[in-house]
C-alpha cells in the first residue's frame, strides 16, 4: 500500500523524481529483464510519497499482482501515486526484453470518481 508523508515545505516548487529496477513483472516469461526501470516523477504538493512503501508496492507487482501486462503496469502505478498524492503524476518505464525493449509513459491526474485501482 502507498503511504505520504508530510512536505515540510509545500511553498517551495519540489519537482520528484524517483527510480526504481522493475524487472521479472511476468512469471512465465521473466520479462522485463534486469536492467528495466520505472521512474516516478511529480511536483510536490503538501504530501510527499514515502519512499519504502513506494518499494514494497513496486514489488508487489513482481509477486502476486493480476497485472501482468508491461503498459498495464505503467498505468495502474500512476493512477494510484496520482490518487495517494492528490496531484498529477508521471511514470515512465524501461522495459529491456530478450530480444528488444519497450518505453512507456502515462500521466495520471487524481481520481475523482472512486475507480479501483492497485
Amino acid at each position: 500500500m502507498l503511504e505520504t508523508i508530510p512536505n515540510r515545505y509545500p511553498h517551495l516548487i519540489t519537482e520528484i523524481s524517483l527510480t526504481y529496477p522493475f524487472a521479472h513483472l511476468c512469471p512465465i516469461s521473466g520479462e522485463p529483464q534486469p536492467d528495466s526501470t520505472i521512474t516516478i516523477a511529480y511536483q510536490a504538493g503538501s504530501r510527499l510519497l514515502e519512499t519504502k512503501a513506494l518499494r514494497q508496492y513496486l514489488a508487489t507487482f513482481t509477486q502476486m499482482n493480476d497485472v501482468r501486462d508491461l503498459e498495464e503496469a505503467v498505468q495502474v502505478i500512476a493512477q494510484a501515486c496520482a490518487n495517494t498524492l492528490a496531484v498529477r503524476v508521471t511514470v515512465r518505464a524501461h522495459y529491456q526484453l530478450l530480444s528488444s525493449a519497450v518505453d512507456v509513459a502515462v500521466t495520471a491526474t487524481p481520481a475523482t470518481g472512486g475507480g479501483h485501482y492497485v
